[in-house]
C-alpha cells in the first residue's frame, strides 16, 4: 500500500482551532516539523490523524501507552474509515508492521534497546543495523520489517514523555528513517527542565509551532468550566502522636546547643570564624559557614562580627538560630568538616541524641522533618475522610447527576475483607481501602464501583448490563457484602473491559468510580467524569494535569456541564509551612490554570483559589474546608464567572511577580558629585581669571553677576558627560516600575541580539505594574510561551539571591565614604559567552547605570562571590520572585 484510500473522511465539523491549525499547515511543516501544544480532551488525536492523511505517506505512530495506542487506531476506523473493523493496513503490532503502524515508547524502546546500547558502546560515528551484534535474531529482524516500511510520517503523542532512553530510542529511529515529517503531540510540554534538557525535546519535537490554551478551549466549548478546591486534613491522633514527640525532641535538640558550652567553644575555634582564609571551602558550603555565624550570634558571643563584616549587611538582619539553620550546622559539622572529628565530644554525644530520635537520614540531619514524617503527610488516612465528606457533599449537590471518580496510585487488593463480620482498619490510601471506606460510610448515597487491571467491582444491579456486551466473565458476590459483585474478565482485552465499564459509569448505574491512575489517569476517555478527587501521591505537573484532563472534556447534550476537581491534603499543625504535602500541593498548581475565586481572571497557582496561608490551625483547617464546599455546590455560578473571564481575556501570558526590594539601587551620587566639583571648579577659576584680569575686587554686583554664570555655563559644559548621564538613569529609574522597566529591557534586548528571543523590543512592549504589599509584575505583550518563560527566567536569575553564576554584576556607589556595593547575577544564558557578556554590559551601562562584570571563577571573582552569596543568605534577606501564567 502506498497511499491511504481516497475517500477517507473526518465525519465530524473541525472546531475552530483544529481549522486554525490546519489552514497554518503548509506553514508549520516548511521545516518537516509540527509541534502542536493543547490541554487533554482538546482533539488533539483525530488532528493529527487528518495530518497523516494530508501528507499520505507511511506513518508511524508512538504513544505512551496501550490504551492511547488503541485510541488512534479506533478513532481513525471509527471517525475516519466510518466502519467498525479495523483495515488489515492499520497495524498496532510493531513486530508485524504495516502502511499505518501504531506502537507505544515502551515497545520501541523494547524493540532497539540492544542496538542502543551497541551504539553508545562503539567508537565509531555511523551505525548500521548489521554492525550492531544482536543475540536475538526475531528481535533484528523486526527492526528490518520496520524500516522496510519506509516511513516518511512520524508521529509523536504525548511527546512529554520523551526523557532519558525513551528519548534516546525515539530519536535513534528518526535518524534511521530518511528526513521524516515529525508530529509532536502533547499537553504539558516539559517548560520547566533546564537548557540542555529543553534543547533535545525541541530538537526531536521541532520548536512549537501552535500552543492551544484551555482558556480558548473553554471558550469555544471544547472543553468545560472547572475549578480545583482543596479539602485539608490534620493528621489522626495516631498519626500525631509520633510527628509530635519528634518536634518536641527536635526543639530540645536546638535549645540544647544554645546552652551547650563546648559547643559554643567548638564553633568559636573554628578556623573560618578565625580566619579570613579558605574562601574556596566557604564558598562551596555558604550555608554552613552562615550558620556558624547565625548561631554564635543568637546565644551572645562576639566571635560573628568579624566573619560577618564580609557580608556587609545589617546585622539585625540576620535570621534566628531555627531548626532549618541548626540542621545546615549539624549535618556539616557530624558528616563534611575536615577540620574537626565527629567521632570526639561534644560531636560525638550530639550525633548519638540525632540517632536516638531518628533525626539522620542519609548522612544527612533532619529536624524540620524527616521522610517518615514526609510519607506520614502523603499516605494520611484522614484522606479517607476527606474523600467521604467530598463523596457526600457532591452526591447531595448533584443528585444522580453526580459522575465521581476517585484516582489512587496503588489497589491493595489484600485490605478488603473475606467475610461478612470481617472489618479491617483502613491505614492506607489505595483503591480498595477507598472503596470500603466509601462502601461503609457512603454506599446508601451512592453507587460504588472499581475500576482497575486487576480488581473490578460493580454493584450487582450492573451485572446484568455487562451481560448485554456478550462480554466473557464471570460475577461473584463479595464475600462481605451481597450487594457487590467482584468481576473476572475471560478473554477480554483491557481495553474492551475499560470502555464497557466507562459506558455504564456514564449510564449512571455506578456513579462513584475508584480506579488506578495507571489505567485512567492518562488517555481514558470518559467526557461524562464530572467530578475528580485525586488521591494520588504524585507531585509532578505533567501527570496532574494528565489526571484533571479525565474531568474538564466537554459532554456531548450537556453544555452546562461544569467540572470540580479536589486535592486532597494532610497539614502538619505544628509547622510554619503546612508540612511536606502541602508544600508539594503548592509547586503542583504553580502550572495549574483556572479561575480565580474572586476574580473573573484565569490563572496558574494556588493564590487563585484564594486560601488562608499556613500555619494552619485547626479552625483555619474547617474554614477552608467550609469555603471550598460553598464554592463547590455552586456550579452555576462558576460557569458564569468562566464565561466572564473567557470573554474578557484574549491570550494566555506569563507574568513574573517580584519584590521592590529586589530591584537594584539607583546609583548616581558619583556622576551628580562630580558634576558638582567640576562646575564649582569653573566658577572658582572663573572668578580668579576675573581677579586677575580686572584687579583684587569688583566694581559691581552685575560683575560678579556676570563671572558666576559664565563660570557655571562653562562648568555646566565640561561636565554634561556626568550630570547628563546622572539625570538619565535618574529620570529613567524615578520609579520603582520604571527601574524594573529599565532592568528588563537591558534584559531583552541582549537576549535578542544573541538570537534567543525572536521579536525585537521595538514591535514588543514590556508591561510593569504595581502590585500589592511593595511588589511589581511585569510581562511581555508578544511573543510565544518559550519566549516569554525564556525572558521571565532570566529576569528572575538576575533579581533573586545569588547561587553559584558564572558572572556577577557588580555596582559600587562612591570609593571612600557612603560606599555601597550592589550584588546581582547575569542571567544564566547571557553569561554563557564573553561577548554576551560585553553586549549585556553595554545595556545595563546605559540604562541602569554603571556596572562591572566579574568572572566567578578566578580567585578575586570567588572572593566576590562569596560576600554576594553571604549578603543574599540563601533567600532569606529577600523573597524570591513568582512565575504565573494569566488568561488577559
Amino acid at each position: 500500500m502506498k497511499s491511504f484510500p481516497k475517500d477517507i473522511q473526518f465525519c465530524f465539523p473541525w472546531r475552530s482551532y483544529q481549522r486554525e491549525v490546519l489552514h497554518h499547515l503548509d506553514k508549520h511543516l516548511e521545516n518537516q516539523h509540527l509541534h502542536l501544544v493543547a490541554p487533554p480532551g482538546s482533539g488533539k488525536t483525530v488532528l493529527g490523524l487528518e495530518v497523516i492523511k494530508r501528507l499520505d505517506k507511511a506513518t508511524l505512530i508512538v504513544a505512551p501507552t496501550l490504551a492511547i495506542r488503541n485510541q488512534w487506531a479506533d478513532r481513525f476506523t471509527e471517525l475516519f474509515l466510518q466502519q467498525n473493523e479495523q483495515p488489515d493496513w492499520i497495524s498496532t503490532d510493531i513486530k508485524k508492521p504495516s502502511f499505518l503502524t501504531i506502537t507505544t515508547y515502551q515497545g520501541l524502546y523494547a524493540l532497539f534497546h540492544d542496538t542502543l546500547q551497541a551504539t553508545e558502546n562503539s567508537e565509531l560515528d555511523d551505525f548500521e543495523d548489521e554492525d550492531i551484534p544482536l543475540e536475538n535474531e526475531a528481535k533484528h529482524a523486526a527492526i528490518e520489517r520496520l524500516f522496510q516500511q519506509n516511513f516518511q510520517t512520524f508521529v509523536l503523542d504525548e511527546a512529554h514523555h520523551l526523557r532519558t532512553n525513551w528519548w534516546k530510542t525515539t530519536m535513534h529511529v528518526r535518524n534511521q528513517l530518511d528526513n521524516p515529517t515529525v508530529i509532536a503531540l502533547t499537553a504539558t510540554p516539559p517548560y520547566d527542565v533546564g537548557k540542555a534538557e529543553w534543547d533535545k525535546y525541541i530538537e526531536l519535537c521541532g520548536p512549537i509551532d501552535e500552543e492551544i490554551e484551555i482558556a480558548a478551549l473553554v471558550k469555544e466549548g471544547d472543553l468545560c468550566p472547572h475549578q480545583d478546591y482543596v479539602w485539608m486534613s490534620p493528621l489522626t491522633p495516631k498519626e500525631q502522636e509520633p510527628v509530635e514527640i519528634f518536634h518536641r525532641e527536635a526543639e530540645k535538640i536546638r535549645t540544647d546547643l544554645l546552652e551547650n558550652q563546648a559547643f559554643q567553644v567548638l564553633i568559636e575555634n573554628h578556623p573560618w570564624i578565625l580566619s579570613e582564609e579558605a574562601v574556596e571551602e566557604k564558598l562551596a558550603n555558604y550555608r554552613y559557614f552562615i550558620s556558624m555565624i547565625v548561631y554564635l550570634k543568637e546565644i551572645g558571643s562576639s566571635s560573628w562580627e568579624k566573619p560577618f563584616q564580609i557580608m556587609e549587611e545589617k546585622a539585625s538582619e540576620l535570621p534566628s538560630f531555627d531548626l532549618e539553620w541548626a540542621e545546615e550546622l549539624l549535618s556539616f559539622l557530624l558528616y563534611r568538616d575536615k577540620h574537626l572529628d565527629s567521632k570526639e565530644e561534644p560531636l560525638k554525644s550530639i550525633r548519638k541524641q540525632l540517632s536516638s530520635i531518628r533525626a539522620i537520614e542519609r548522612r544527612r540531619v533532619k529536624l524540620m522533618a524527616t521522610r517518615s514524617m514526609q510519607r506520614t503527610l502523603l499516605h494520611s488516612v484522614s484522606k479517607l475522610d476527606s474523600i467521604v465528606e467530598i463523596v457526600k457533599l457532591e452526591k447531595n449537590s448533584q443528585k444522580d447527576t453526580l459522575r465521581l471518580v476517585v484516582l489512587a496510585d496503588y489497589i491493595y487488593k489484600d485490605d478488603l475483607p473475606q467475610k461478612e463480620e470481617e472489618k479491617k482498619p483502613l491505614i492506607r490510601l489505595g483503591v480498595v481501602p477507598i472503596f470500603e471506606k466509601l462502601r461503609r460510610n457512603a454506599a446508601d448515597h451512592c453507587r460504588l464501583g472499581v475500576l482497575t487491571g486487576s480488581v473490578v467491582i460493580v454493584p450487582n444491579r450492573a451485572v446484568s448490563l455487562l451481560e448485554k456486551y456478550h462480554l466473557q466473565f464471570t460475577a461473584k458476590k463479595l464475600e462481605h457484602d451481597e450487594r457487590y459483585s467482584m468481576i473476572t474478565w475471560r478473554g477480554t482485552s483491557r481495553q474492551e473491559m475499560v470502555r464497557v465499564m466507562t459506558e455504564i459509569f456514564a449510564s449512571g448505574e455506578i456513579d462513584v468510580l475508584v480506579g488506578t491512575t495507571a489505567l485512567l489517569g492518562e488517555g481514558w476517555d470518559a467526557p461524562s467524569v464530572n467530578t475528580l478527587i485525586l488521591a494520588s501521591y504524585v507531585g509532578s505537573f505533567m501527570l496532574t494535569n494528565q489526571m484533571r484532563g479525565r474531568a474538564i472534556r466537554s459532554e456531548q447534550g450537556n453544555e452546562q456541564k461544569v467540572a470540580n476537581i479536589w486535592h486532597l491534603v494532610c497539614v502538619d499543625k505544628k509547622t510554619h509551612d503546612g508540612g511536606y504535602d502541602y508544600e508539594s500541593l503548592t509547586r503542583r498548581f504553580q502550572s495549574l490554570t483556572g479561575v480565580d475565586a474572586e476574580l473573573p481572571v484565569i490563572q496558574s497557582g494556588i493564590d487563585r483559589l484564594r486560601i488562608a496561608k499556613p500555619p494552619f490551625k485547626q479552625e483555619v483547617i474547617n474554614e477552608t474546608n467550609d469555603t471550598m464546599s460553598e464554592r463547590a455546590v455552586d456550579r452555576g455560578r462558576l460557569f458564569e464567572k468562566w464565561q466572564d473571564a473567557v470573554h474578557k481575556g484574549e491570550k494566555k501570558r506569563e507574568e513574573i511577580e517580584i519584590s521592590a526590594k529586589q530591584l537594584p539601587p539607583i546609583f548616581v551620587f558619583r556622576n551628580t558629585l562630580k558634576s558638582l566639583v567640576i562646575i564649582c571648579l569653573a566658577i572658582f577659576l572663573n572668578i580668579l581669571y576675573a581677579i586677575g584680569e580686572y584687579g583684587y575686587y569688583y566694581e559691581s554686583i552685575d560683575e560678579i553677576r556676570a563671572a558666576l554664570i559664565w563660570g557655571l555655563l562653562f562648568g555646566v559644559t565640561i561636565s554634561s558627560p556626568f550630570w547628563w548621564r546622572a539625570l538619565r538613569i535618574f529620570i529613567f529609574n524615578s520609579s520603582i516600575e520604571s527601574r524594573m522597566k529599565q532592568v528588563s529591557e537591558a534584559i531583552y534586548q541582549t537576549l535578542f541580539e544573541i538570537g534567543l528571543l525572536q521579536t525585537s523590543l521595538k514591535e514588543n512592549k514590556i508591561i510593569i505594574n504595581k502590585g500589592g504589599e511593595g511588589s511589581l509584575y511585569g510581562y511581555l505583550e508578544q511573543g510565544s510561551t518559550q519566549e516569554q518563560k525564556v525572558f521571565l527566567q532570566a529576569v528572575q536569575q538576575l533579581l533573586d539571591p545569588i547561587d553559584n553564576p558564572r558572572y556577577l554584576l557588580h555596582r559600587q556607589s562612591g570609593k571612600h565614604l557612603w560606599v555601597r556595593h550592589d550584588y546581582h547575577v547575569i542571567p544564566e544564558e547571557i553569561g554563557r559567552k564573553k561577548e554576551y557578556i560585553e553586549i549585556f554590559m553595554k545595556k545595563w551601562n546605559k540604562r541602569v547605570g554603571k556596572a562591572d562584570a566579574i568572572f566567578t571563577r578566578t580567585p578575586e571573582g570567588r572572593k566576590l562571590l562569596l560576600k554576594a552569596r553571604m549578603r543574599a543568605m540563601s533567600g532569606k534577606f529577600v523573597k524570591r520572585s513568582e512565575r504565573r501564567s494569566v488568561w488577559k
